[in-house]
């Protein structure tokens, strides 16, 4: 694996995570997205990847049914409110909860009840404040799952670019390419010591590329890996998935420097600089 270091200035500026938001909010006539009922689960493992990554074990009897889910799928967390030990059971027509956050689930296991879910530790915010603290025993409620991509199969040529925020993603991706497919890598993250094998029975080609602590600069590590990067084939299929702003600039470099065609990139903004209550469908179908 490969490590390219990019530097930046220290700001106090932190991370802030993206919260659901219903894609009705934009469009008045449009349904709203029928809420999946929600999971009560505990807390069984919590494993530390790196400084700032860690692998929580939810469990559960109510995880009975949970169905086995696809690449870079998502689920909804919902996490204690200040003085709560555990979330209020949401009601079907009840308000949304406040603290709730879009996960992919990075494993499901059916038959022990239990799913694997990545926590990026980024600062302020519900999630993130919980994770840092998470232990054994703690409720959280669980919604899902929601669909996710589905790689070509016909494609043996996969490049992947993402921030921390989708590396759980990126992550089932790799997991669900075959032995015959080649998958090029660029994950964009905080420091180099989030650096850690990844796995598939893809040929691999991984660049871990160090952003800093200045989240201003959102995608320039990717934007500049890109521009050294060699010529995109016609039959490559691109994963784009980091901050919303960003996922667009980068989309447009594809296309309108490297002659990439739109319809081999699907783009996902998980986060947004300076936004709290991001939208969670947020394809970039705008830029």
């Amino acid at each position: 694996m490969k490590m390219v270091l990019i530097n930046a200035m220290t700001i106090r500026k932190v991370f802030l995570e993206n919260t659901s938001s219903p894609s009705a909010a934009s469009s008045p006539e449009a349904p709203a997205r029928k809420r999946r009922p929600p999971r009560r689960v505990e807390v069984s493992r919590v494993e530390i990847l790196s400084p700032a990554m860690r692998r929580i074990t939810l469990t559960g009897a109510e995880l009975e049914g949970f169905p086995p889910v696809g690449p870079a799928s998502y689920i909804k967390l919902i996490f204690p409110e200040p003085g709560q030990t555990e979330p209020t059971r949401p009601l079907p027509d009840g308000p949304r909860a406040v603290s709730m956050r879009t996960y992919t689930p990075l494993a499901v296991r059916p038959e022990a009840l239990e799913v694997d879910v990545d926590f990026v530790l980024h600062g302020e915010g519900p999630a993130s404040t919980w994770a840092t603290q998470a232990r054994v025993g703690q409720v959280l409620y669980l919604m899902g799952p929601g669909p996710g991509y589905a790689p070509d199969a016909g494609s043996s040529h996969h490049l992947l670019l993402a921030d921390d925020s989708a590396l759980p993603a990126v992550e089932t991706i790799l997991a669900a390419l075959p032995a015959s497919a080649r998958a090029q890598v660029l994950l964009e993250v905080i420091s180099a010591a989030e650096e850690r094998p990844l796995h598939s029975a893809a040929q691999l080609d991984v660049s871990w590329l160090v952003r800093g602590t200045d989240h201003r600069l959102a995608g320039q590590p990717l934007a500049a890996a890109l521009h050294a990067l060699a010529p995109v084939g016609p039959d490559t299929r691109i994963y784009l998935a980091c901050e919303a702003a960003a996922m667009r600039r980068l989309r447009l470099q594809l296309v309108e420097v490297l002659g990439v065609n739109r319809s081999q990139i699907v783009g996902r903004g998980y986060w947004k600089l300076d936004v709290i209550n991001h939208p969670d469908h947020d394809y970039g179908d705008d830029g």
